[in-house]
């Protein structure tokens, strides 16, 4: 399993995958762990899942006002298939996004 740390305005940075996990294969449901949140730098209750599937979970700070996070953007719209728009105010990315994909 692999997970990456997407900062605005940073590299993407491979991060430690203990302590983190993908969505339950039964549920579909997303745990937002300690860990996610720690990386992510906020509470538990401010994690947010933006996206999750069989073989990857993203994770970013609810109502997060800050820099446009464009390399969160791409990654999510090449695992996702779903593309961004640009447009409108309310899809864009701000802030850490964690991404956790299967190996």
């Amino acid at each position: 399993m692999d997970a990456i740390l997407y900062l605005p305005g940073q590299q993407p940075q491979k991060v430690s995958a203990e302590g983190l996990s993908l969505s339950d294969n039964n549920t579909g449901y997303a745990q937002i762990s300690e860990r996610v949140s720690t990386l992510l730098e906020c509470s538990a209750g401010l994690v947010d899942v933006l996206a999750s599937g069989p073989h990857y979970v993203a994770y970013s700070v609810f109502d997060y006002e800050g820099e446009v996070n464009q390399a969160a953007m791409l990654a999510l719209s090449d695992i996702t298939r779903v593309p961004f728009n640009l447009d409108d105010d309310d899809a864009i990315l701000q802030g850490p996004v964690l991404v956790i994909r299967s190996a």
